[in-house]
């Protein structure tokens, strides 16, 4: 049997020399396993987890890279992003999305007020958070109200959180010293007075000097006091009832520039700026069962800037 050796003719060939590949693997296979469930139980199971976008960080991983601002906060999450230099200036971004189309909240306290709109609205201390939680994009119901770009959980420690098991009674004072003109200092006292009932207090005082850029010269108008005050409280009564309100205050003032994410400029020009805001938080958790758990926040943010 001869074959003509032209193109027509070795494209026959090779589909005919495929196909009887195909044809002899087929057989290869169904010979070695003699059911499609044997086949099934020999091959190795191959399983797919989707993870979904949600990222927790705890107060563990906070205290190992010394956590400063919201800077550090978002430090290791790759979705989220902060601009801004200046704690009063700073602002989130969930995947180019920032604050204002996210839902951020503060135990539960939405954090919806916004100021001069070349300012933060975000404004947290790192020193007393248990966890943060963020869930990037929307599609979570959980989420609230606003979610556009998604949402930003902050939780704040309880006594428990601080106390060892056993210890009734704690304090905790810190000093910390950045080499780029930061010191900080905190006192926080917490404990149990019964079985069902404890508290907290803590004040954090944090002074920024003009820091320097990367030739070493001095950052105009970049130095600021920031002080905070926190206190909260726990108490668990009936069986299924845990209930904490908590008070919090922090300040910022500095010399900065009229629009601080920008530097002093004839159409910017410095002058002081002094920035508060009190937030009165409750929490009610009522936990029956595994089927029962509703949670109730009631909250009142008051944010001025002057």
């Amino acid at each position: 049997m001869s074959l003509p050796f032209t193109k027509k003719g070795s494209a026959t060939l090779a589909l005919a020399l495929a196909a009887t590949t195909v044809f002899c693997t087929n057989q290869v296979l169904a010979e070695q396993f003699e059911s499609v469930s044997e086949a099934k139980e020999q091959l190795d199971t191959l399983v797919v987890v989707g993870e979904t976008t949600n990222t927790v960080i705890t107060s563990d991983e906070l205290d190992k890279f010394q956590a400063h601002d919201l800077s550090d906060i978002f430090r290791h999450v790759p979705s989220v992003s902060v601009g801004g230099s200046l704690g009063i200036a700073q602002k989130v971004y969930i995947r180019g999305l920032e604050d204002t189309q996210l839902n951020v909240s503060v135990d539960g306290a939405q954090q919806v007020g916004t100021s001069f709109h070349h300012t933060g609205r975000v404004s947290i201390d790192p020193e007393l958070l248990k966890k943060v939680e963020v869930q990037a994009g929307a599609g979570e119901a959980t989420s609230g109200f606003g979610a556009i770009g998604g949402s930003i959980r902050f939780t704040t420690k309880d006594a428990e959180d601080l106390l060892a098991p056993g210890e009734q009674f704690g304090a905790m004072i810190k000093g910390s010293v950045f080499t780029n003109e930061t010191n900080r200092a905190s006192a926080t006292v917490y404990g149990k007075l019964s079985d069902n009932f404890g508290f907290l207090a803590s004040y954090v005082d944090t002074k920024n000097h003009d820091f320097e850029d990367g030739h070493g010269d001095k950052a105009q108008s970049t130095a600021s006091e920031q002080d905070l005050g926190f206190l909260k409280f726990t108490s668990r009564f009936g069986d299924h009832h845990e209930l904490r309100v908590s008070y919090e205050e922090r300040n910022e003032d500095g010399d900065f520039a009229q629009r601080p994410n920008w530097p002093v400029a004839s159409w910017s020009p410095e002058y002081p700026i002094d920035t508060k805001r009190e937030t009165v938080t409750l929490n009610h958790k009522y936990l029956f069962s595994d089927f029962v758990n509703i949670e109730t926040t009631l909250y009142h943010t008051e944010l001025n800037s002057l």
